[in-house]
């Protein structure tokens, strides 16, 4: 039997070491249908980033909905990041208008150029540096802020989607704590080797390899024939009544802390992709968005209304304003938003000192 086991081990070992190398060594996006999950970090310890940093790399894209079948849309995608990982194409330790969020505003199925951050960044004609720190929640933010990593910005626009409401501040948190997670990340910033590390150990070649075993495809919601259109819940999606008063109890907190750096504060909600397109699921259009930007407002928290400037683009276009195949917004909604913040920025530029 112990011979038996020595034989086994003695094939198994070299195979898994060899998959360990064929992981690290081949492309980034080589196993995956898009940049999102193939630069993630996920490993624990290996880096205070979320993305890989310093990486340039172009991939033929679909959505996460229907990938893998007759519906996705390829779509030929650049992707960059800077020394933190982060979805620009140069680190600005201090800007003056600093995005930061979730993966709308990190741009997960745009190009590097089709980016809320960069739309806005052309829009100004370079005349105001802007920086993209997306996904972060606020916590970690602050933990970037506190550690000397990044200055403060005079402008922070934050976003996230109505799926989900925005993160509790957790007070008199140490970002020390958050720092301990990348004990060795000076070492291991050597020669990228955490990134190296991370993809060997995401096994991601196994889980191609059973993707197609199983012929796995994205599990989207298909809506109505005539849009082609896939959502990710559909008619299951969550309406939450209670949204906006609990999401602008959030926010008024977020007002206050970033009012206590001398940060100013804009609020840019994004709506689900069912919230826009409502008669394409189909079902009655959720209002929390409207409902909630009318609370902020009272409170004098300057917001950007998407979901309104959504529905009145909507009565004058048929232009899409999300990806059929995916649950985020296109290059014609960031164009159509980065107007509108800009605006913004310009009507109250005394104010947000910039």
């Amino acid at each position: 039997m112990k011979i038996i086991l020595r034989k086994v081990a003695l094939f198994i070992f070299p195979a898994f070491f060899c998959i360990l190398i064929l992981e690290a060594l081949l492309p980034i996006t080589f196993f995956t249908h898009r940049h999102y999950e193939a630069i993630k970090y996920v490993s624990n310890g290996l880096s205070q980033c979320n993305n890989y940093e310093n990486i340039a790399t172009y991939k033929v894209s679909v959505g996460d909905l229907c990938h893998h079948t007759e519906n996705e849309v390829p779509r030929n995608i650049f992707w960059k990041t800077d020394k933190l990982g982060n979805r620009n194409d140069e680190f600005v330790e201090k800007s003056d208008i600093m995005f930061f969020g979730d993966s709308f505003i990190e741009g997960c199925t745009l190009t590097q150029k089709e980016t809320i951050s960069n739309r806005v960044k052309s829009k100004l004609k370079g005349k105001v540096s802007v920086y993209n720190m997306a996904p972060y929640s606020i916590n970690e933010l602050e933990s970037f802020i506190k550690m000397g990593i990044i200055k403060k910005p005079k402008v922070i626009i934050y976003s996230i989607i109505e799926r989900y409401l925005p993160s509790p501040i957790v007070p008199n948190r140490n970002p020390e704590n958050y720092k301990q997670k990348t004990k060795f990340n000076s070492f291991l910033e050597y020669g990228s080797l955490n990134m190296y590390i991370d993809k060997a150990f995401k096994f991601y070649s196994v889980k191609w390899i059973k993707a197609r075993i199983s012929d796995s495809k994205g599990a989207g919601i298909a809506g109505t024939k005539k849009s082609k259109m896939y959502f990710l819940d559909g008619k299951a999606i969550s309406n939450n009544v209670n949204y906006a008063v609990d999401a602008s109890k959030l926010i008024l907190s977020y007002q206050k802390y970033f009012d206590s750096l001398g940060i100013k504060f804009i609020y840019m909600p994004m709506p689900n992709k069912e919230t826009v397109y409502f008669d394409y699921v189909p079902f009655k259009q959720h209002q929390e968005l409207l409902k909630l930007d009318s609370i902020l407002k009272k409170e004098n928290v300057l917001t950007i209304n998407t979901l309104q400037i959504y529905n009145e683009y909507r009565k004058k276009s048929t232009k899409l304003l999300y990806n059929l195949d995916d649950t985020h917004w296109n290059n014609n909604a960031t164009d159509l938003i980065s107007k509108e913040i800009v605006k913004t920025i310009k009507k109250n530029k005394k104010y947000l000192g910039i």
